[in-house]
């Protein structure tokens, strides 16, 4: 009895023995388990990063390579003066010299005031109307993306094309003339010099983009009037001729006016109108586009997303690094605790319509634009 009792002991120690042992273990290979989880689940998002940004057309420092510059230039030299002013007053000699040293000195009062010091990146996002599938052209699309985390906002901020201002070396003209001049670079320098911001980055698209993207997303629903059908049609007759499409594809008939479900040609056309209301319409019209398909992604599924990533990002030329992207993405994340701010320069009552050598311009006080751009910054909601 001494004995089997004796044993029983032994083999009750030599169970706890065998307990504790595989108890370490076991705290030692859930640690090992969770950490090779993390690496595979790392190295998976890494590995999608990468893949999603190798689609991405990068470029250091300016965008546009000296053929394109070259081609720039020979197409705004071709469309120049194709646009006349219809209402707004003619500029005379004497008022022009007037208004170009209100300008030079509003720009050194920009230059010389003090600047909110915050953690802000501005991303601009330049859209190209151009007769080419390509990067050439005007920048007729400019939206300036302002992460600031100080205040956790993000200020999107729209700088119509037609403003009369001062181009590095180039001398007065519409803002979008900056893009055809010099790129990504002047164009930065250019929105730096008369309102005192300064542009971290860029990111170009052509706006037959919007076609793509529209298109991949099944088409969007938007209220039109006959006199913007009026105007659509003939730009879609431009992307017809472009595309190689038979005339007459995609046009709309006047008496369709109302809700129509648009492709990607037809809605590229209501985003370039402008002819119907004053080119701030046109803005309007083009981020009632935008985001009506973002509303459309926010309902996909993630092939769909796949897919539309692989269509879009290839025609996306940016000087972001990974690094930049990385930043965003850990930004994107926790966007929920942003708020979401839009403001369009000029605002209201800073500008005026005007002719100036048969321009249609917008003459802007770049000082007020400046300061309340400023001080939209430093808000915190």
């Amino acid at each position: 009895m001494g004995e089997m009792n004796h044993k029983k002991i032994k083999d009750t120690t030599v169970n706890k023995k065998k307990k504790r042992v595989l108890k370490k273990r076991f705290y030692i290979i859930i640690p090992m388990i969770l950490m090779v989880f993390t690496v595979i689940i790392t190295g998976s998002v890494f590995s999608v990063f990468y893949h999603y940004y190798g689609m991405l057309d990068t470029r250091e420092g300016e965008l546009l390579d000296a053929e394109e510059m070259s081609a720039n230039m020979t197409e705004f030299q071709e469309d120049e003066g194709e646009e006349f002013a219809s209402d707004a007053e003619v500029i005379s000699e004497e008022e022009l010299a007037v208004l170009e040293q209100e300008m030079a000195t509003g720009i050194e009062e920009i230059k010389n005031a003090e600047k909110t010091e915050a953690d802000i990146t501005n991303i601009l996002l330049i859209g190209v109307d151009s007769r080419k599938n390509s990067f050439t052209g005007r920048s007729d699309a400019m939206i300036l993306v302002s992460l600031n985390k100080d205040t956790k906002t993000v200020l999107m901020t729209s700088f119509l094309r037609d403003m009369y201002v001062s181009i590095p070396d180039y001398g007065n003209n519409r803002l979008n003339a900056a893009y055809a001049f010099g790129g990504t670079t002047l164009l930065s320098e250019t929105i730096s010099l008369n309102f005192g911001i300064d542009v971290d980055k860029c990111v170009v698209v052509n706006f037959y983009l919007v076609m793509d993207v529209v298109n991949a997303l099944g088409g969007v629903d938007v209220t039109i009037s006959a006199d913007e059908i009026r105007v659509m049609n003939e730009y879609i007759e431009s992307h017809n001729n472009l595309l190689g499409n038979p005339k007459g594809t995609d046009v709309i008939p006047q008496s369709a006016a109302g809700v129509n479900h648009l492709n990607g040609s037809q809605a590229l056309a209501y985003s370039r109108v402008r002819y119907v209301g004053t080119d701030f319409a046109r803005t309007g019209r083009q981020r009632e586009i935008i985001s009506l398909c973002l509303d459309k992604m926010k309902t996909m599924s993630l092939g769909e997303l796949n897919t539309l990533m692989e269509t879009v990002l290839p025609k996306v030329r940016t000087d972001l690094t990974e690094t930049d992207c990385a930043e965003l993405l850990l930004t994107a994340v926790s966007l929920g605790d942003y708020t979401i701010d839009n403001m369009t320069i000029p605002m209201d009552g800073t500008w005026s319509s005007a002719n100036i050598n048969g321009m249609s311009v917008l003459r802007v006080d770049f000082k007020a634009n400046s300061e309340a751009w400023h001080q939209k910054q430093s808000e915190v909601d």
